[in-house]
């Protein structure tokens, strides 16, 4: 690898880039239940005990219709999570509004408290976790201007 590549590559992985990468990594949602854990990531729910996983499009149309509205919080906020990306992405064309991006995953991370209170609220004595607003959150303030 040229001296020349190497610089690109440390120019491209920014704080920025790895914030919002992390925010499409990281479980959104920490579920404790009686029996275990439930992880919701950005894209899925997954249940590690039995290995089972959910996506969002089954979460949405399959598994669960006439959901309470608090409870679509999470498929929303990985609407507004998939379009911050695709606002980010604007910037290698030079055609960014970065007030735009920072708001996207703003509002992500403001969904996914809201998830949190929603599946807090539908059973009783489970309280979850939302590590997901914290890591939306520092990609909002990595894309302000």
């Amino acid at each position: 690898m040229s001296r020349r590549s190497g610089h690109r590559l440390t120019e491209a992985v920014t704080p920025r880039v790895v914030a919002v990468l992390a925010a499409g990594l990281v479980p959104w949602l920490v579920i404790p239940y009686e029996g275990g854990v439930s992880l919701t990531f950005s894209v899925a729910l997954v249940a590690p005990e039995t290995l089972s996983v959910t996506s969002v499009y089954h979460y949405v149309f399959v598994h669960t219709r006439d959901i309470p509205p608090a409870l679509l919080a999470w498929p929303i906020a990985t609407l507004l999570y998939g379009a911050g990306v695709a606002s980010a992405a604007l910037a290698r064309l030079d055609r960014e509004d970065r007030r735009v991006t920072a708001g996207l995953f703003a509002l992500a991370a403001f969904d996914v408290c809201y998830a949190a209170v929603g599946f807090s609220s539908a059973r009783a004595g489970v309280f979850a976790l939302p590590l997901g607003a914290a890591v939306l959150g520092a990609a909002a303030w990595t894309s302000r201007p």
